[in-house]
């Protein structure tokens, strides 16, 4: 399976929380930004793809005229298999009905919406540009042009946030029946705003409202597959299952990672360096790494160990001809004593405990 990420960088403010690769603004540069993608995805043409997301930033911060080139350039440059999911992010400020279809009608059949929460208080203390009321008329207008297939993104463990707090929301939320949910508690950053404000969080507090949203969020029929992911039977996302299992995928625009066949590289970070280097004719490039196999295979199991399925060790090993470590294998088998690990029918499985200490246990696996 080969996947295409875009990256479209531009958004109207930068919310405190974010790490990511954006430009503020900027709205003169995006044409051009626009011609680098292209002249980058000329490299890749012809290339099958099984998914399409287009992420930022706020790619709908993109002119409609401007959405228009970029559907043009993965019609040219990129055949999508049958039945392919094509996903864009959005942000509730700037979505209107006119908006909405033409991105139905450019075939996007999958849309992901920035809540984050639809409490006023907390939409403010996060930075975010929209309130409650434009958050659930930005739903309703997606529904209304066209999409049936609609994530939202959900945070929570803010500070002072209290159980009653984060219940509100869900369930709030949850009433609005989407088919998927992306689950992200707060953190901060090295490169937000928040960081530089030196703000903490309590980790003991966060893992119980962890398992309170994930109650909740079953209570309402979204099911989770993955550690932050939930959805309905049959709205899994396909394109991030991508990354978890090690697939393909073709990264373009500023910041933006490839993988092929166990060789990764990225994209410079600074979107003045990108687009000089595009329009010089040089390549982006800013990093690489060859991944051998007991990297690739010790990659597939930390990832697999966020997905409810979990992972098959030993089909991994047959599949990279190489062993788990001994050393591993111990750690494996003492997380599996601790509780925090389960081996069922030849699959490794992170129990409900274990989640809540995941990173960590990966950490020390890696």
């Amino acid at each position: 399976m080969n996947s295409l990420y875009i990256h479209i960088p531009f958004c109207e403010k930068k919310c405190l929380y974010c790490s990511f690769v954006v430009a503020i603004g900027q709205r003169h540069r995006a044409a051009d930004y626009l011609n680098c993608l292209r002249k980058e995805a000329q490299s890749w043409k012809g290339t099958r793809c099984d998914s399409v997301y287009i992420g930022g930033g706020t790619p709908t911060f993109l002119e409609n005229d401007q959405l228009k080139e970029m559907a043009e350039m993965l019609h040219d440059f990129f055949p999508l298999s049958s039945g392919a999911e094509v996903t864009i992010e959005s942000n509730p400020e700037g979505m209107d009905l006119a908006k909405a279809r033409l991105l139905r009608q450019l075939g996007f059949n999958r849309i992901s919406l920035g809540l984050q929460s639809l409490n006023d208080a907390y939409l403010k203390f996060l930075g975010r540009c929209h309130d409650r009321a434009q958050a659930l008329r930005a739903y309703e207008i997606l529904r209304e042009g066209g999409f049936s297939n609609i994530n939202l993104d959900l945070m929570f463990s803010f500070p002072g946030q209290t159980a009653q707090d984060i219940e509100d929301d869900v369930r709030a939320v949850c009433h609005l029946k989407s088919q998927h949910l992306s689950l992200y508690s707060l953190t901060i950053e090295e490169n937000s705003r928040f960081y530089a404000q030196k703000m903490t969080l309590d980790d003991d507090q966060l893992a119980e409202q962890y398992l309170l949203v994930v109650n909740l969020l079953e209570q309402f029929g979204l099911k989770q597959y993955e550690i932050s992911n939930f959805a309905q039977p049959g709205k899994e996302a396909r394109h991030n299952r991508n990354y978890w299992l090690g697939g393909d995928y073709i990264g373009l625009g500023v910041g933006a990672h490839s993988h092929q066949q166990g060789r990764r590289w990225w994209n410079v970070s600074r979107l003045a360096d990108y687009m000089d280097r595009i329009n010089r004719k040089e390549s982006p490039l800013d990093g690489e790494e060859c991944l051998f196999a007991d990297k690739r295979l010790m990659e597939r199991l930390l990832f697999g160990l966020r997905m409810n399925e979990g992972v098959d060790t030993s089909a991994l090993e047959q599949e990279y001809a190489v062993r788990i470590d001994p050393v591993r294998k111990k750690q494996i088998a003492d997380f599996i004593t601790q509780g925090f690990l389960n081996e069922s029918k030849g699959r490794l499985i992170a129990t409900s405990q274990g989640r809540l200490i995941l990173e960590e246990i990966c950490a020390r696996l890696i």
